[in-house]
């Protein structure tokens, strides 16, 4: 004869393991998708970031020398045979997005001195200048946005802590590095003789 009491007992502790599984399986799957959204946005970041870095990047075009600081507006006393402020034009690289220019760094090398230049010409206004000659409107002064669009930068050598102005026949080395860490680098060389109240194209 059959011992239905016996049978109903097995019955409820398999029901009950069973339960117990599906909780956990159910709190790891939870874990595994809670991590793997986590993983997901951190990777997006990283690759946002990763890319901004080497996309966004600020490219260095013609750069005007001047004998005399005075020549871009800035009173100095010039008639020394040096270089003493440029202008150097830029613009985005192809596929970079927009560049705040005032939150850009500036490294600047002449003479075998080299120093670096915060970008924000409110509070560096006696080193660095902006205006823009092509493409903005007249509400945009510092910031890039379109690959049309030019930007001067203008540099007073002789306000640069660290270096000198650039005597004849030396080097300058310009590092521009975006706010995303992308950077450009551009070297040009004085002209063999510099006259008084002169400008180059370098």
């Amino acid at each position: 004869m059959l011992n239905a009491d016996n049978r109903g007992q097995v019955g409820i502790g398999t029901l009950i393991v069973f339960i117990a599984m599906v909780l956990v399986a159910a709190i790891a799957a939870g874990v595994l998708i809670n991590t793997a959204g986590l993983l997901q946005a951190q990777a997006q970041q990283t690759g946002t970031e990763t890319t901004a870095e080497v996309s966004d990047v600020v490219e260095v075009g013609k750069i005007v020398a001047y004998e005399n600081a005075s020549d871009i507006g800035t009173p100095t006393l010039g008639g020394n045979g040096e270089i003493e402020a440029i202008n150097a034009s830029l613009r985005l690289a192809a596929g970079s997005d927009a560049v705040n220019l005032s939150k850009a760094s500036y490294t600047l090398a002449t003479n075998s001195n080299a120093s670096v230049v915060n970008g924000n010409a409110n509070k560096n206004g006696d080193v660095v200048s902006y205006y823009p000659i092509q493409g903005f409107d007249e509400s945009n002064t510092v910031i890039l946005s379109e690959i049309d669009q030019l930007m001067v930068a203008r540099f007073n050598l002789s306000n640069v802590e660290g270096i000198k102005p650039m005597s004849k026949g030396s080097d300058l080395t310009i590092v521009i590095q975006a706010p995303a860490g992308g950077t450009t680098h551009k070297q040009v060389q004085a002209p063999r003789q510099i006259k008084d109240e002169r400008s180059y194209i370098l």
